[in-house]
């Protein structure tokens, strides 16, 4: 086990188990489980502070919506709660100048998510604020109406908080609750990736060739709540 690490509260031994294992299994297939789980465990600290069943919407990225958010929406859905997704296909990347950005090139909204007055955004690791605020703000009017917002991931960067909350203003910044199991100080100087964080770079890890944004790749789940044949 990583002993630079630092754990939150929510973090049991089986957590600590599913994180290990994204470090060390690279089996694509092992690797989905791993995240599916993580998101299961990750809800179940969620479910115990909604008071209201009716009105979740569900926030991910195409690459995280078959495991990690999946493993979130199926906990929330044994405890019965009415839940509403919206996926985002960001093209996220560094340019020579600045911060890196991730602009969204396709979306999922799913009819009446805009009425949701809990918002969960799940990622499978917050390195900075970058596709966590992008996708908040794409429902920016939604958010404001909400009355808790959670940010959820297995692994946090030690500065992602401040980060995030830093780029809205006190009313929405103040809704924030971080629920994650592990917090990363280290990041790798030429990828910006989180060490040791989630293993690398979550395409390959989970079988994808590249961003969704870039392949057009559609996550079964969406397939599923729009009707399509899932490929």
């Amino acid at each position: 086990m990583n002993t630079s690490r630092q754990f939150s509260v929510y973090t049991t031994p089986l957590a600590k188990q599913h994180l290990q294992g994204l470090l060390e299994d690279k089996n694509p297939l092992t690797y989905q489980k791993h995240m599916y789980v993580l998101g299961e465990l990750l809800s179940q600290n969620i479910i115990s502070q909604i008071d209201n069943k009716d009105g979740v919407l569900l926030i991910s990225t195409a690459e995280d919506a078959d495991y990690l958010q999946l493993g979130v929406q199926d906990e929330l859905k044994k405890a019965n709660f009415n839940t509403k997704m919206a996926v985002f296909w960001n093209n996220h990347y560094q340019p020579s100048y600045g911060s890196s950005v991730a602009p969204i090139v396709h979306k999922y909204l799913e009819p009446n998510y805009h009425t949701a007055k809990t918002v969960i955004i799940v990622k499978s690791v917050i390195s900075g604020s970058c596709v966590v605020r992008t996708n908040l703000l794409e429902l920016f009017d939604t958010i404001k109406e909400a009355t808790k917002i959670f940010i959820v991931s297995p692994v946090m960067h030690i500065n992602s908080q401040d980060t995030l909350k830093a780029e809205f203003p006190n009313d929405i910044a103040n809704k924030f609750e971080f629920i994650y199991f592990a917090i990363d100080a280290q990041k790798d100087k030429q990828t910006g990736e989180v060490i040791p964080g989630i293993g690398g770079q979550i395409y390959g890890l989970l079988g994808l060739t590249d961003q969704p944004a870039r392949t057009g790749y559609i996550p079964k789940t969406i397939q599923k709540r729009m009707g399509l044949t899932i490929n």
